[in-house]
Formats: C-alpha cells, structure tokens, sequence
C-alpha cells in the first residue's frame, strides 16, 4: 500500500491574473461521494464561474486508486499543473 500525504483543514486562495479571478480550494475527503458533494457544493458557490476545474484521488479500500479529474473546458496551458 502506498501513503498518500493528506491536509486536515479546508483552504481557499484566491488570485487576480489579467482580470481573470482563481479561486482554487483543497479539502480532506475520504469517499468518492463526498469528494463529489464538495465538488457540487463548490460549482453551487460559484455558480457564475466560466469554469470550475477540479482533480482528486482517494483510496478505494481494495489497494486501488480512484482518481478523476476534468479542467471544465479550461485552455490547456492554464490548468496542466492543477493535477499534478
């Protein structure tokens, strides 16, 4: 089994780019379901985003790895290093 570093607490950073606002936020989950309840509370926050990229991975309890991850029609150059 591989470890996996992990944060605690939910964190927001925000910055302004060629008049273009990121909001980017990272939170612990431990399921799929919750990881996609975070993501559709998110896309509910800021319903007005041009885009709301996300990734995650999470262990599946049988030695796998789920990992999904979509850059919401972001140019490439803009989002690549978001999954890293």
């Amino acid at each position: 089994m591989e470890i996996f570093k992990t944060i605690n607490d939910k964190s927001i950073a925000e910055i302004v780019e060629k008049k273009s606002r990121f909001i980017a936020q990272i939170f612990h989950v431990e399921t799929i379901e919750e990881a996609e309840e975070r993501i559709s509370e998110v896309k509910k926050q800021y319903h007005d985003a041009k885009h709301n990229c996300f990734a995650y991975a999470i262990e599946t309890g049988d030695g796998g790895i789920a990992v999904k991850f979509n850059d919401d029609g972001e140019p490439r150059r803009n989002s690549r290093g978001s999954y890293a």
